[in-house]
């Protein structure tokens, strides 16, 4: 039902800004002077943030997975209340000649393979929102993701109101597991012939921890700069935890589950991992406002018969 609500939100007209406004992020200060009428997100996953607080994009860039409009199963329903049909920028670059094109009349770029040059190049078309200040690359909490936008774009109640109702579901999904309280965790990925693992200021694990799970300490050590942080497919012992969440695809798992190493592991021997399929390791990937409640509520039960040592089909 919370979800549900969530949705019926997009639908409400929030008064535009008043006055201009100026926001300060990661690359300095933007004064935007009226309200945005042809927004462009340039970042990974930012047009989650725009349907959440009620906003149609023109533009967004594709980060994975070919969807139309590069939206989501969890983002569709909130993409079509507002009637957005972007047009959608392919590769992981920013295409500066494509923003251009696009006519923009405000740049959000708050996820985004973004450095200062390119901030400077894209500040030259219209104003750009930037990632919030005070975090790593791809740090930031996306509730400070979400009110940077929204102050942006004059949508600072509504921000205030998704974050609360994304709480909430939150808060009730730990309440029915309390098997999660304490559980050690860990959100692992197969890259080649890797493991891949994240530090506690990443959105997996952070959107983990506020089911209750408990990321592992050494985690916080291992992790690089950007968040994570890769070692030898010998070193399954990292992740042999009260639960295993692996972020990947058939032929992933497949590689997990033939090392003898896995094999011999309490994971295997008790059933405790759990394999995303191509929609949830999206939504734990993408980690949004629209995200968050359809993952906490596919995956939970998962979660629970993983710890109950019900071995995955």
């Amino acid at each position: 039902m919370r979800t549900l609500l969530l949705f019926c939100l997009f639908m409400i007209t929030v008064p535009a800004l008043a006055e201009p406004v100026e926001i300060t992020h990661r690359f300095g200060t933007t004064r935007i002077d009226a309200p945005p009428q042809r927004i462009v997100s340039v970042g990974y996953h930012e047009q989650d943030f725009l349907y959440a607080l009620g906003l149609a994009p023109v533009g967004v860039h594709e980060w994975f997975g070919a969807r139309a409009f590069a939206t989501w199963i969890w983002a569709d329903a909130a993409r079509k209340a507002v009637g957005a049909e972007p047009q959608v920028q392919r590769g992981f670059e920013i295409d500066l000649e494509w923003v251009w094109q696009l006519q923009p009349d405000l740049i959000v770029a708050s996820f985004a393979p973004m450095d200062a040059a390119t901030y400077a190049q894209l500040s030259r078309i219209a104003p750009v929102v930037g990632p919030p200040e005070g975090f790593s690359d791809w740090g930031a909490p996306w509730q400070e993701e979400l009110r940077l936008i929204a102050r942006a774009t004059g949508r600072k109640d509504r921000a205030e109101t998704v974050i609360a109702d994304v709480d909430a579901v939150l808060a009730d999904t730990r309440a029915q597991y309390p098997a999660f309280d304490g559980a050690s965790v860990a959100v692992a990925h197969v890259a080649g012939t890797k493991l891949v693992g994240y530090g506690p200021a990443d959105g997996a694990n952070r959107f983990m921890a506020d089911l209750g799970f408990e990321i592992p300490a050494e985690f916080e050590t291992l992790a690089s700069a950007a968040g994570n942080f890769s070692v030898s497919l010998e070193r399954i012992d990292l992740f042999d935890r009260d639960l295993a969440l692996w972020l990947g695809d058939t032929a992933g798992r497949e590689l997990i589950e033939a090392l003898p190493a896995y094999q011999a592991s309490a994971l295997a021997q008790s059933g405790r991992s759990v394999w995303a399929d191509e929609d949830e390791t999206g939504a734990m990937s993408f980690q949004t406002p629209l995200s968050i409640p359809w993952a906490a509520q596919r995956l939970a039960p998962k979660f629970q018969r993983a710890l109950q040592g019900e071995k995955a089909d």
